[in-house]
């Protein structure tokens, strides 16, 4: 390997001697090894197979996101029957267990987006850990609402932490079993922030 140790100062390493046999040896047992882990009797299809296996994990990838993308489509729709009204301004919350921190942030896209004035905080719990995820749509913003400040104040009654953008902002939930109290509390909080008409 080479590299910079300091300014104007390179580091050269080098197997030398017996030392280049040691070198083939272990790379020749990590490729026996990897072929095992493949299921393979021996090296000469390696690279073929690794090249096909990480084809196959992206195909996977691809339809997990499709999948992920449709049950986050079919839970937007849950979420906005039980919409109240605040100065104007739809204010929903959800409780969306086991759900990935990625899929809610991708849902508070699709919220902050909307071009009905809409506040949406959404938590997800995984065990002992939790995230919400708050989005304001900008007419929701253009009343004063701020997404940031929103969520700050959403998880401090769980005593998480957290903040961000006007429009989409993200916390984390300190004690996870406050999480339906601090949804509750989303409708004073929001109208502290909403200007009336």
């Amino acid at each position: 390997s080479e590299s910079s140790v300091a300014s104007g100062v390179r580091r050269i390493e080098a197997v030398t001697g017996t030392g280049v046999l040691e070198l083939l040896d272990s790379y020749e047992e990590t490729m026996a090894s990897a072929a095992k882990a493949m299921k393979l009797s021996n090296t000469t299809g390696l690279a073929e197979h690794c090249a096909s296996l990480v084809a196959e994990n992206k195909a996977k990838d691809r339809q997990i996101e499709s999948l992920n993308q449709k049950i986050s489509d079919a839970q937007m729709a849950a979420i906005f029957d039980n919409a109240k009204e605040i100065n104007g301004v739809k204010v929903v919350s959800a409780m969306l267990s086991g759900t990935t921190p990625q899929v809610l942030r991708k849902m508070g896209d699709t919220i902050k987006d909307m071009k009905e004035p809409v506040i949406a905080v959404l938590a997800s719990v995984n065990g002992e850990k939790g995230n919400l995820v708050c989005a304001c749509s900008a007419p929701a913003r253009d009343k004063g609402a701020h997404a940031g400040k929103i969520v700050q104040r959403v998880a401090a009654v769980t005593g998480g932490k957290g903040g961000g953008k006007p429009d989409s902002a993200m916390a984390g939930i300190g004690k996870t079993y406050m999480v339906d109290e601090a949804l509750m509390a989303l409708d004073g909080i929001a109208a502290e922030f909403l200007k009336e008409d």
